[in-house]
């Protein structure tokens, strides 16, 4: 664990668009409950303009971010040291400033892991991770991880070619709807069903089985189609917030060597105001 420091300490999240970011609401939350002086304000930062996002991160000492779509993979090689897991992933959600040195992380990998752990063994399990960007990386790392037999769809076999071969697991089409069915676990890590186009689901009704733990990584809105679907066939769902608090949990403790207020996290994001 990195040492915090003890002064007033800034924190952002970066991403295009961020405005609908639970994290400033759930992390400055936890700051109030463990009464740390810190702050967490988000910033959107275009793709072109992450560069200097991470120059003026330098210059203004700031404490750490919260990296989201669509730089977990291309902040990588702007920062000082991966940790061994973030460097294993090819991915980056948490940066931390180690007296001016910036060390990326990587926790997406824990929020996903965590929450299945607790729904299903996932050793020889056979897992779909639908998408192929930073957080099907860390769906991948993580389930690869416990022994789960891993196959990536994408709309585009070819741009989840490189990630199957990165982690030796088999890649197809996301329309070869015929092959789901003999999966016990599907993670959707696009961002098909997020707001505003929150009627659209990666997959089809068709496609889904009862049998299925179906876990959706997007947390805007709450209830996405893709839950909306599964639920209706009677499948095992994980939501987006299970994610989202697990590996929130995990950055807040890097952030500020404190051992996250994980009751108080989960309220926050789960208040009836968050839709």
């Amino acid at each position: 664990m990195i040492d915090a420091p003890s002064s007033p300490s800034l924190c952002l999240i970066i991403g295009d668009p961020v405005a609908h970011s639970l994290s400033p609401r759930m992390h400055n939350a936890a700051y109030r409950e463990m009464h740390i002086n810190y702050v967490m304000g988000a910033a959107r930062v275009p793709e072109e303009s992450l560069a200097d996002a991470i120059a003026g991160v330098r210059s203004l000492n700031i404490r750490g971010l919260a990296c989201t779509m669509p730089h977990k993979v291309s902040i990588c090689h702007l920062l000082d040291e991966l940790d061994p897991v973030a460097r294993a992933i090819g991915a980056v959600n948490t940066v931390v400033s180690d007296n001016g040195k910036l060390i990326g992380f990587n926790t997406d990998w824990l929020g996903i892991l965590r929450p299945l752990e607790s729904h299903i063994n996932l050793r020889d399990k056979r897992v779909a991770v639908l998408g192929a960007g930073g957080a099907a990386l860390a769906a991948v790392y993580a389930c690869v991880s416990v022994g789960a037999s891993v196959t990536i769809f994408n709309r585009t076999v070819a741009n989840a070619t490189p990630l199957a071969k990165r982690f030796d697991v088999e890649v197809a089409p996301l329309s070869d709807s015929s092959e789901l069915a003999g999966f016990e676990v599907i993670i959707n890590t696009t961002s098909v069903g997020m707001s505003p186009n929150t009627c659209q689901s990666p997959i089809t009704e068709s496609q889904i089985r009862s049998h299925h733990v179906i876990f959706e990584t997007i947390y805007y809105p709450h209830q996405t189609q893709l839950l909306r679907l599964a639920t209706s066939k009677g499948a095992t769902v994980l939501r987006g917030l299970d994610m989202f608090l697990e590996q929130g949990a995990a950055q807040f403790e890097l952030h500020t060597g404190v051992k996250a207020p994980r009751e108080t996290m989960r309220n926050e994001i789960s208040s009836p105001l968050v839709t």
